[in-house]
């Protein structure tokens, strides 16, 4: 059951592999006189923000992870000799700023009973450690959301929607400062497929007032390749060079939500290693005197700013 569970949390298609071969659901349908379907558990879309950020396991022995980030050195800092003069002439102080990450324990608990797991036709257990698993993989996302939202560079506003241009402003800035690719864009689903979301470019249009034609203008429109997967597809997975996710965790309110484009270097984040880079940890045990089953999700992780620079928060209307 063990196993079972800390896979159900980490990797879903082997989860619904399991449950497809569970047998409980034509078992309880003998001589009950009722249809009973498969169970339908809820999930929040979670695991958006763990590749982009710059992810450090605690070595054994702490409890924090630590980031080196090195002063940056630009052209004022090298000297050009003069004709038959040789021997350095200045020595530049090459700083490290480390950022240390304290990982904290986040967590999720349940005691379900014998007679709930017997009383329910479906796997119960595994079901419940499935959904345990989601949420604390949630709270993951939207702890990398409040960091995205923070950026000292910000761009588009709350009263306008998503565009191509918004886009490139912001990766602009980011060249603009260094930033290391890949460039990485979080943003809510309505800032995508919404009334305001970026997906619009497809289908703007231009009338020609002297002919009564019309041209389709927009950056995702006529022959783009990007355009094209939208409309096959229904999304798209690259855009202008930037690796594009979507997250409901994404700061906002009900007529703005502000996702962000940044680097890597921009966060940084601590957890604990369960193994093969797993963050998230469910584990059962039995407690008899309760005729019950504990079950307990775990993660540990920190996250912490490390480049502000190397970050821009995206301001989007989508209502």
């Amino acid at each position: 059951m063990l196993n079972k569970l800390r896979n159900f949390a980490l990797h879903g298609a082997y989860a619904n592999q399991c449950m497809a071969n569970e047998t409980d659901i034509g078992q309880a349908t003998g001589g009950l006189g009722l249809a009973i379907g498969g169970a339908i558990v809820q999930f929040n879309k979670t695991a958006v923000f763990p590749s982009t950020l710059n992810m450090v396991s605690c070595p054994k022995g702490t409890n924090k992870a630590r980031i080196p980030v090195y002063d940056k050195l630009g052209t004022g800092n090298v000297e050009t000799a003069s004709t038959g003069v040789e021997g350095v002439t200045n020595r530049e102080v090459i700083a490290s700023n480390p950022k240390d990450i304290e990982v904290l324990r986040n967590h999720i608990d349940a005691l379900i009973t014998d007679l709930s797991v017997h009383g329910n036709a479906d796997a119960f257990l595994v079901n419940a450690g499935q959904a345990m698993g989601n949420a604390v993989a949630t709270q993951f996302d939207n702890t990398a959301a409040t960091f995205i939202d923070d950026f000292a560079t910000i761009v588009g506003a709350d009263t306008t929607g998503m565009t191509m241009s918004t886009l490139f402003e912001a990766v602009a800035n980011l060249e603009k400062n260094d930033a290391p690719r890949p460039y990485n864009c979080v943003l809510h689903p309505l800032s995508v497929w919404g009334k305001w979301g970026i997906v619009n470019e497809i289908g703007m249009m231009a009338g020609d007032a002297a002919t009564g034609s019309q041209e389709s203008v927009g950056a995702l429109s006529g022959g783009s390749a990007v355009g094209d997967q939208f409309r096959s597809a229904g999304f798209v997975s690259t855009l202008g060079g930037v690796n594009i996710y979507t997250s409901s965790q994404v700061v906002g309110a009900s007529d703005y939500h502000r996702g962000a484009l940044f680097a890597k270097t921009a966060i940084g984040c601590g957890y604990i290693d369960f193994g093969g880079g797993n963050f998230i940890q469910v584990e059962s045990s039995r407690n008899a005197p309760y005729a019950s089953t504990e079950i307990t999700c775990n993660a540990y992780f920190g996250m912490l700013e490390t480049v502000d620079l190397h970050g821009v928060t995206i301001k989007t209307e989508t209502s």
